[in-house]
């Protein structure tokens, strides 16, 4: 998948943020075998999506506050992502290409951003 796909995808993410604001939103997609995915969500206007193509892939998000946003996207074998958000307005965006990719975010506070890509 390239840059601009994964940027037009988040733009997509965006507004279906806006057009859900009134609750919380969580969607997962997998593809292959042995994929996991936990999403915890506490509060108002908060976003999770998750992907996942490819085997044995885990994903974690926990938020709680308002308004946040998280996308993590997982293509290969034996990733693993954790994403945990704690605030309001924060945006963390992950993506992992390839095998034994390990990330990890942590924010809190206000209107943060994070992207890690790793191939």
């Amino acid at each position: 998948m390239s840059i601009k796909s994964l940027l037009l995808s988040a733009g997509i993410v965006l507004m279906s943020t806006a057009a859900f604001a009134g609750g919380n939103v969580s969607i997962t997609s997998q593809h292959g075998n042995g994929n996991m995915a936990a999403t915890g969500q506490v509060g108002h206007g908060n976003f999770s999506g998750i992907g996942q193509v490819g085997k044995g892939n885990y994903a974690e998000t926990v938020q709680s506050g308002k308004n946040n946003l998280s996308a993590t996207a997982q293509f290969g074998k034996n990733n693993e992502a954790y994403t945990s958000q704690a605030g309001r307005g924060n945006l963390a965006a992950t993506v992992q290409f390839g095998r034994d990719n390990y990330a990890e975010t942590t924010q809190s506070g206000k209107h943060n951003t994070s992207v890690t890509v790793q191939h």
